[in-house]
């Protein structure tokens, strides 16, 4: 078996809302590779709130070493790359 990993690493996308199909507003998107997910939110706090729920519903009742190669209970790096013009945009 492969060494267990201690930490989750989600990496979060700033869309905002203007791109040809989009909605019009702007959104934060979520995702984890190590757990195969995905969440997304409208502002940060709801986006931290999926984001909790997300690891929760994944976690539950799962032997996180042998289903992802995960330590219980590990620590959660949360990483976000702005656009450029984010501080017009936001």
């Amino acid at each position: 078996m492969s060494e267990i990993k201690d930490t989750i690493h989600i990496r979060v996308e700033y869309f905002s809302g203007q791109d040809e199909g989009d909605s019009g507003h702007p959104y934060y998107v979520a995702s984890c590779e190590e757990i195969t997910a995905i969440t997304d939110g409208k502002t940060w706090g709801e986006l931290m709130h999926n984001i909790e729920e997300m690891l929760a519903v994944h976690f539950e009742d799962e032997d996180t070493i042998e289903s992802y190669g995960i330590a219980p209970n590990p620590r959660v790096v949360v990483t976000m790359e702005l656009p450029e013009n984010y501080a017009q945009i936001a």
